[in-house]
């Protein structure tokens, strides 16, 4: 597969103009090998205890496992990965004054499994395509990818398109990358899982990230209570949701949410965030979500 290629001395800037004229960009080997066999060894218990999917989309020869971040070390590195954040400060803070880790998925794909339905992630939202950026998408190559063994299904350009516009079977094509490499796109972004025709697994991790303002797909709030929450590093704790959204967005009794899981933390009963997430938030331009825009057109 040629297109949109980067290694992992690309630039943030070089990925989000991948992703406004592709819908999407790979790149290649930016997890080193150390830190993707600790990965892959944090969850083979997970995924030889699960059962296959049960569903058409989940897949019936597919292992699935969520809650990656109280699994693994190794995923909370990869969450806050430098490029990756930069990606997200660049395609989501436009629009919110913080985002967060919207789900974690580790998707095994067993041989046999077949493709899943091509589809768009910012379709959990009742807002119509193209519309502005809600998730941004990372899958990360646990092990090679290629068209064989069901390397993710995408279709270029498939960003720009309207509502109601499907692709057709020759704009589909599979999105190859060798293991530690990483394929990112946007919420408006045509995608599915391939068909596995190899004799092998094929496994990707999945950490998707959303407006902060928007609903998670995945409660980790619940996933990953106060009492679970303690010892693992702010920073992951923010991105999962332990944090104000926007001013008074997401407060606690105490204040803000991560004295939840820290109690040394001082409990001052502040609900706003602080006075840079205030000023990023005054900063925002709101959206307009009618029907039409004013004036029609």
């Amino acid at each position: 597969m040629t297109g949109p290629r980067f290694q992992r001395d690309a630039t943030a800037a070089d990925i989000v103009a991948s992703l406004d004229e592709h819908g999407y960009a790979i790149v290649e080997r930016l997890v080193d090998a150390e830190t993707l066999a600790r990965l892959n060894g944090d969850f083979d218990p997970f995924v030889d205890a699960v059962g296959l999917g049960k569903t058409d989309f989940a897949g019936h020869k597919t292992k699935r496992i969520n809650n990656l971040i109280a699994k693994s070390t190794a995923c909370q590195d990869m969450a806050l990965n430098p490029l990756v954040m930069g990606v997200c400060d660049a395609m989501l803070l436009p629009h919110c004054a913080r985002y967060h880790l919207h789900v974690t998925s580790l998707i095994e794909l067993q041989p046999g499994e077949g493709k899943q339905g091509i589809h768009r992630d910012g379709g959990i939202y009742p807002l119509r395509f193209p519309s502005i950026v809600t998730t941004l998408a990372t899958i990360w190559a646990c092990n090679d990818f290629t068209a064989e063994n069901g390397g993710t299904q995408i279709v270029p350009g498939s960003h720009r398109w309207d509502h109601d516009r499907e692709p057709e079977p020759h704009e589909i094509i599979n999105a190859e990358m060798p293991a530690g490499s990483v394929l990112i796109y946007t919420s408006n972004f045509y995608h599915g899982s391939g068909e596995n025709r190899s004799n092998g697994t094929r496994r990707g991790m999945a950490l998707h990230y959303n407006l902060g303002w928007l609903r998670q797909e995945e409660n980790q709030y619940l996933s990953i209570p106060p009492e679970k929450a303690a010892g693992i590093r702010p920073q992951v704790l923010q991105l999962i949701g332990y944090d104000f959204a926007a001013p008074y967005l997401g407060f606690v009794e105490d204040g803000h949410p991560l004295t939840l899981a820290d109690p040394t933390l001082p409990r001052d009963m502040d609900r706003t965030g602080g006075e840079e997430l205030v000023a990023r938030h005054q900063a925002l331009r709101p959206l307009y979500l009618g029907e039409t825009p004013p004036g029609g057109g």
